[in-house]
């Protein structure tokens, strides 16, 4: 397993402010998420790439700013904005392969949008089919307020699109839908291709991983169990965070729990 940090852990400090903190922490690898349409410039994608190349770190993965608009903007009514959407990601996957970023984190549709299932697994699988053409994997993430939120959303996905489907697994998505961390990695292990991981108390759903925490290495063992070998990173809100650092401690306490066990 490869694993890194998400740069909107630390939001809403600038990328490249946040990419030159992992490589003083030799951070081995990272997600970029856009927060906004400039950051999509060739100029800033150099930036980014510059960075990173110089810093070790390999850039696994990109989340868009434009998630909040998916609903409106992929699973509208209107034909014609659909089309333009789509045409919109060929930014994203352009950017990407200037990264070397390999996955494009999805969330789809919000819990009460309007079109079918049926229609929707159709709309992914034209995104999806677009990013092969990049080289990119558009990956469904398990997100609570969308309908991905549900496995047997998931599920039935899958199975209209003949297992042509990859998927993104937060814990964090999980607890919040009351879903099962372990019953989701043995039903969904073969279409898993990255993770997105954080900690818990009984007061707050996503806190810095503690050291040898247990839910953590219970998590991590199913997926060493499942022979899963893609990348798992930490991903935080900086709200919730005591100090930065807790960040990079989290990074250094996952790390720990996969070598114990």
């Amino acid at each position: 397993m490869q694993f890194g940090i998400s740069t909107a852990s630390l939001y809403p400090m600038l990328t490249e402010e946040v990419l030159l903190l992992f490589a003083e922490h030799a951070v081995p690898c990272c997600e970029i998420f856009f927060n906004t349409l400039s950051e999509l410039a060739p100029s800033y994608i150099r930036k980014f790439k510059k960075i990173a190349d110089q810093g070790g770190i390999q850039i696994l993965s990109t989340h868009p700013f434009t998630c909040a608009f998916e609903p409106f903007m992929l699973f509208t009514g209107y034909d014609r904005r659909f089309q333009d959407a789509i045409e919109w990601h060929k930014y994203y996957f352009e950017a990407m392969n200037i990264l070397g970023a390999k996955i494009f984190v999805f969330h789809g549709d919000r819990k009460q949008g309007i079109l079918s299932e049926h229609a929707y697994f159709e709309r992914f699988a034209v995104l999806r089919d677009l990013g092969k053409r990049f080289g990119i994997t558009v990956a469904q993430e398990n997100v609570e307020r969308c309908r991905s939120g549900s496995p047997d959303f998931l599920e039935k996905m899958i199975r209209y699109l003949n297992g042509d489907v990859a998927l993104v697994f937060d814990n964090k998505q999980a607890r919040r839908a009351g879903v099962d961390a372990i019953a989701f990695v043995r039903q969904f292990a073969p279409y898993i291709c990255h993770i997105h991981i954080s900690d818990c108390t009984d007061n707050c759903d996503c806190t810095p991983i503690a050291p040898h925490s247990p839910q953590i290495c219970l998590l991590l063992n199913e997926l060493k169990k499942m022979g899963y070998k893609g990348g798992a990173v930490v991903e935080l809100y900086r709200n919730l965070l005591q100090k930065d650092e807790d960040v990079f401690l989290s990074l250094q306490n996952l790390v720990e729990a996969y070598c114990i066990n």
